[in-house]
């Protein structure tokens, strides 16, 4: 409301033309303002993930870019901040936040002063890119990068599935989802768990979280040879792909028992299987739909970790790494397995098979 509210002030003045210069001054300032403290609110919510500090410079090249082409700086800061909540909330794509703020000029801006963060917002912005798959790359530590992100964007299997993937996200409202779920929003002791940051919940593919989370700890998997001395890292990369398999029983079997013990809704009902003694025809819907959100996961995963890796919102755990020579030699690997899982996942049989191609493709690359 802060944001709208801002823009519907200086339009106002605008449009009046009446009052002081003072008064009109006063009120510009005042949205700008406002837009700012959006804008630095959403950031700080959004955390642009896992430690991972916001680029205060983005809100500055905007502001500029706003001058250059005579547009309010509170409409270009309102629309940066719609940029990135929809990035945060929906976590696959950024679709056209910077319309407003003309993305073009802006280009041209940022281009020239360099900044890979600010130009890959904007470039996103003008629609590059598809469902959180990176297809142009220009982060200026990235360039190890610039082969494998060439055969990215040259990939049309990649690109089709992609868009199947954000297909499902936009109209396959099956659950309230956490909308976030990754290593850092989970709480744990031996006694209890507890999930946080629930503010991008939605209703969404019942895949979604869970593809997240295993993302997560595969590109974790992936990024061990970057922390690594004298191979004190391979126990942590057995922890990691055993965590892996134990999440997906654990929700195989929690969605199977809940299936048996709580379908009461209109999906289907008891009254067309159990009770007309035809249990086995429930257990054969459960494995449909099961397989339904296996083959899902994969794809969310993938894409998952393309995004976290050459997108806004990046991964701890390769940012971590300092030479950067050795992340990109991590990295690479993580963004191969990410469009296999997205592009083959119909062919993917377990969980165990998923690990066994992470293990191949991160051995014929360690140093």
């Amino acid at each position: 409301m802060m944001r709208v509210s801002a823009i519907k002030q200086v339009t106002a003045i605008e449009r009046g033309g009446s009052g002081t210069r003072r008064q009109h001054a006063a009120a510009e300032e005042g949205a700008f303002e406002g837009a700012q403290a959006v804008h630095a609110a959403t950031a700080k919510a959004g955390g642009l993930a896992n430690g991972i500090q916001a680029v205060d410079r983005l809100a500055a090249a905007i502001q500029r870019a706003a001058g250059e082409i005579g547009l309010d700086a509170a409409e270009a800061l309102a629309a940066d901040d719609e940029l990135a909540d929809r990035d945060q909330r929906h976590g696959l794509a950024i679709e056209d936040g910077l319309a407003l703020a003309g993305a073009q000029a802006i280009a041209a801006i940022t281009a020239q002063e360099g900044d890979a963060t600010q130009l890959f917002v904007v470039l996103e912005a003008l629609g590059l890119h598809h469902a959180g798959v990176v297809l142009a790359h220009f982060a200026l530590d990235r360039g190890q990068l610039d082969g494998i992100v060439a055969e990215l964007r040259a990939d049309r299997d990649l690109k089709v599935a992609a868009q199947r993937l954000k297909h499902l996200f936009a109209a396959n409202a099956e659950t309230l989802l956490h909308g976030d779920l990754h290593t850092g929003s989970i709480m744990v002791t031996p006694q209890e768990t507890k999930v946080i940051d629930p503010e991008f919940a939605f209703y969404g593919p019942m895949a979604f979280d869970v593809g997240m989370l295993l993302a997560n700890f595969w590109m974790a998997y992936f990024s061990q040879s970057g922390h690594e001395k004298d191979g004190d890292r391979e126990s942590m990369r057995e922890y990691l792909l055993d965590v892996v398999i134990d999440i997906w029983d654990v929700f195989r079997d929690e969605f199977a028992r809940l299936w048996r013990s709580e379908r009461k809704g209109i999906l289907y009902q008891a009254a067309l299987f159990e009770d007309r003694g035809d249990s086995l025809g429930a257990e054969q819907a459960l494995d449909e739909v099961l397989q339904s959100i296996w083959v899902d996961m994969r794809g969310f995963a993938g894409v998952e970790m393309h995004r976290r890796i050459l997108g806004l919102a990046h991964n701890a755990d390769f940012e971590t790494i300092g030479d950067e020579s050795l992340r990109a030699r991590c990295e690479a690997p993580a963004l191969r397995f990410g469009r296999h899982l997205a592009v083959n996942r119909g062919h993917i049989h377990s969980v165990e098979e998923a690990n066994g191609l992470a293990l191949l493709i991160e051995k014929g690359t360690r140093p």
